[in-house]
């Protein structure tokens, strides 16, 4: 008898996912909460669509596709594997919807122009990568941020009496599988060349403001003039560097 009722149940699942698998994308949509003039160019269904373009609290993609993961449905999520195209970039990862609302991406990789993101920072270019084991978020706050964000080609906001600042590559890792109600996310900066060794630590707090707080030291082809805004920071210490502190939104 419990080998025919698991039969049974295997066989309902079956015919659920069979009907779900038939449901257009653009229903789906809608059953999702996303907004009607947020996405055009529906095609496809639940389970294997497309929407030719996406608007999302001001960020643009499109064309964005997606494949359901089946296997989720048993921890009660909602998974898809997802491809995007970006404005000149790209985003890949698995994105789950959980019953409580809360978002979780795994296996992300993206890459875009700065500006994208930070439009203040990338007004002089840049490009931004991001590669994330677990990025999860429910109500506008970061839940879980495992993985690093790199910037190449960022100009930062130092001022100097001379020559512009040259570019630099930087890099944030996060390491928080965890993240309170009332804490912040907290991150390690570094950099991976350019004018400036950095080293710092890195607070993002709802809803899109940082604060970096560490060193930053003159490499020694610095030009002098970097040399001496960083003494406008104040005194070196011994090993010639100085305190760094940012803030500011994104």
């Amino acid at each position: 008898m419990r080998g025919v009722r698991l039969l049974a149940a295997a066989g309902l699942a079956a015919l659920l996912i069979s009907l779900v698998s038939l449901i257009p994308a653009q229903v789906a949509s809608r059953w999702l909460g996303v907004p009607a003039n947020a996405a055009s160019g529906w095609s496809g269904t639940l389970w294997h669509g497309e929407a030719h373009h996406l608007n999302v609290a001001g960020f643009e993609a499109g064309p964005v596709r997606w494949q359901i993961r089946p296997l989720r449905l048993l921890t009660g999520q909602l998974a898809a594997g997802v491809e995007a195209t970006l404005p000149e970039g790209f985003l890949t990862g698995t994105v789950a919807l959980g019953l409580g609302g809360g978002v979780a991406i795994s296996s992300l990789e993206a890459a875009a122009p700065l500006t994208w993101l930070a439009p203040n920072l990338g007004a002089n270019g840049g490009q931004v990568a991001a590669r994330f084991d677990k990025l999860a978020w429910k109500g506008g706050r970061i839940t879980a941020a495992i993985g690093t964000l790199t910037v190449a080609g960022v100009v930062l906001p130092v001022p100097t009496a001379g020559p512009k600042l040259g570019p630099g590559n930087y890099a944030v890792a996060f390491d928080a599988g965890s993240i309170g109600p009332e804490e912040p996310l907290m991150g390690v900066l570094s950099d991976a060349g350019g004018p400036l060794e950095i080293t710092a630590a890195v607070k993002v707090t709802p809803p899109r403001s940082y604060e970096v707080d560490g060193t930053a030291k003159p490499r020694p082809d610095a030009p002098p003039e970097l040399r001496d805004a960083l003494r406008m920071l104040g005194p070196a210490t011994p090993d010639g560097g100085h305190a760094l502190s940012l803030a500011g939104s994104f």
